[in-house]
């Protein structure tokens, strides 16, 4: 196991119950999301400066410059993401596991941005079936095409009904998810 996995998947330490290192798992992937994200930021708002710099370097020198900045560019939105979303799922775990250091307040604010970002799928799908009955059109991004529901009417409702269906699927993939910690809770 190398020095990453095991910052940000600790082992157990002694006597400790699953909650708290899930607790210690979840805040070190938020660590390294809060830290990949301003990086991130920085990088991308700047690459008009930093590559200017590198397209005059010849030979390895480009191939090193070019290679970093590549991997950089790829890596640390990735770290971001993914630290948010294991931050939120360890978090989500260690409040329905024994712990030895209860926090109520915490906890509470970890559900609620749990299920915030397990049902933001069945919101967003909502909305674009919202959308589309407010406007009487719908977008569908690729290949790129805008059904009315005044010229095509057949192939509007069936787009709608898309988002309706996804919207469904979402919401049942994350009620799965949630259904038994949040009934076998009450």
């Amino acid at each position: 196991m190398g020095l990453d996995t095991m910052l940000l998947f600790p082992k157990a330490r002694e006597g400790e119950s699953a909650g708290d290192l899930n607790r210690r798992r979840g805040s070190a992937c938020l660590l390294a999301a809060v830290i990949a994200t301003p990086m991130s930021i920085w990088l991308f708002s700047n690459l008009e400066n930093i590559w200017p710099q590198i397209m005059p370097l010849e030979g390895s020198a480009f191939l090193a410059g070019a290679t970093a900045l590549g991997t950089a560019l790829a890596i640390l939105p990735l770290i971001a993401g993914l630290g948010f979303l294991l931050a939120i799922w360890f978090g989500v775990e260690s409040v329905f596991q024994a712990r030895q250091h209860p926090t109520p307040v915490i906890d509470k604010l970890i559900v609620v941005a749990g299920l915030l970002v397990w049902f933001a799928p069945v919101i967003a799908a909502l909305a674009s079936a919202g959308r589309a009955l407010a406007t009487g059109r719908i977008h569908f991004v690729r290949p790129p095409r805008d059904y009315f529901l005044a010229t095509d009417p057949i192939a509007y409702w069936q787009g709608v009904g898309f988002w309706i269906i996804m919207a469904g699927l979402f919401g049942f993939l994350a009620w799965r998810y949630w259904r038994g910690k949040l009934l076998a809770r009450a």
